[in-house]
């Protein structure tokens, strides 16, 4: 694969030299593909499971990579407070025989975490205090409201991080060989992009971009920055949306009964003769088929030429963007606009440490959702911005290539 890499990164170097300033790599299909590492699952919570039938269940494909699990005493409720006190003692005594094992990805899930970050952190600094190289995924990075999710989510990511790591330094060291004056990111399932210092940290993020990227790719050319996107594929037809550039996103990817993945994510769903179709809204219609002579389902003609390549398109453009989704309690109207203007000035600023130029970088979305099951004063902050580097406005499609509305 790097002899693959470095001959594809020199047809780029010698066809554009130095027109070429950033390149962004989808590095779905190789996570996709390859054995996840063995990981160490540490569960915080007031008290283990009393049953088999109270077991966090695993999905199929990530259960193999748990070969150890661990339980320590802690947790917190949706206000932050402490369940039951930390048992730090009890793990410290018990981690020179942890460690002795020879993990090296470590998993830390807490119940609570979504509100208290602070006995995962103080898990993962007791580690790390005895052994600085070890790959930790803590479940407060990955949000949901439910355990099972975050739980999964830490887990894949963990088992992932070892080919984070050395996908990250092939692209590295080809880039500096071939392009040394190009930025290199990977393409993230939100249809944005992250620094490829991040492919170590958050590979599962990276996990499923394609979708992501056909999205956007077909916008692009189309010209459409809201508006709907119907692609067409081997697999079926699906119809997704894009909202201030961007695909629509949800912050989870389901998997039927199984824990979702907590990552955010590009919706497309499948397309259906019942379709509604609304009048005022552009659309776009791509053909993505390898095979297209025989005609699009549901009567549906393309508005793109058949020739491009949707997914590549959106991957060359893709901003970079970041997340904050938290928990806040509110005690009115006033208390509730501070929270989310602090949380859109978070959302900037992680933007801007990702790379993004301040006067380029954007709010695309910010939205707040009360908490059920009778928790008042408790809603949820999600906002999404995104951000272009200082180069990125020199490199934009030109119009005729980015096509028109339908």
């Amino acid at each position: 694969m790097s002899d693959a890499l470095e001959s594809s990164l020199s047809g780029v170097r010698r066809e554009f030299g130095s027109g070429i300033t950033e390149i962004t790599a989808d590095v779905g299909p190789v996570l996709v593909e390859r054995k996840l590492g063995d990981v160490l699952a540490i569960r915080i919570s007031p008290r283990p499971p009393a049953d088999d039938f109270h077991v966090t269940v695993l999905p199929a494909l990530v259960k193999p990579a748990v070969t150890r699990t661990v339980h320590v005493r802690g947790g917190h409720d949706l206000r932050g407070r402490p369940l039951a006190r930390l048992d730090l003692e009890a793990f410290l005594a018990g981690l020179p025989g942890i460690l002795a094992g020879g993990f090296r990805n470590v998993a830390i899930t807490s119940v609570g975490s979504t509100a208290s970050k602070d006995h995962e952190t103080r898990i993962a600094d007791a580690i790390l205090s005895n052994d600085r190289d070890m790959r930790i995924s803590i479940s407060t990075d990955f949000y949901s409201s439910v355990f099972r999710d975050r739980d999964y989510t830490a887990i894949l990511n963990s088992a992932l991080m070892e080919t984070g790591e050395e996908l990250a330094a092939m692209l590295e060291e080809a880039g500096r060989r071939q392009l040394p004056d190009t930025l290199l990111s990977f393409a993230k399932n939100d249809g944005g992009r992250a620094p490829l210092s991040r492919l170590a940290l958050t590979p599962v993020h990276g996990l499923r971009a394609e979708p992501a990227m056909a999205i956007l790719g077909a916008a692009t050319l189309a010209g459409i920055p809201e508006g709907e996107v119907v692609l067409c594929m081997d697999a079926g037809v699906s119809v997704g949306h894009t909202r201030g550039g961007l695909p629509v996103a949800r912050s989870l990817i389901r998997q039927g009964f199984d824990a979702s993945l907590a990552s955010n994510a590009a919706i497309l769903e499948p397309y259906t003769v019942h379709h509604p179709i609304r009048a005022g809204i552009p659309s776009v219609i791509a053909d993505l088929r390898e095979w297209q002579e025989s005609p699009m389902p549901f009567g549906l003609v393309p508005t793109l030429p058949a020739a491009q390549d949707a997914a590549m398109v959106g991957s060359a453009v893709a901003p970079l963007t970041a997340w904050i989704d938290r928990l806040e309690t509110v005690s009115g109207r006033v208390d509730l606009q501070r929270v989310q203007n602090l949380a859109e000035e978070d959302a900037h600023s992680a933007a801007v440490q990702l790379g993004g130029s301040p006067g380029q970088t954007r709010i695309i979305e910010s939205n707040v959702f009360a908490m059920p099951y009778g928790n008042p004063g408790i809603v949820r902050i999600r906002v999404q911005a995104a951000g272009e580097t200082s180069a990125d406005d020199e490199h934009m499609l030109p119009a005729d290539a980015r096509g028109t509305n339908s």
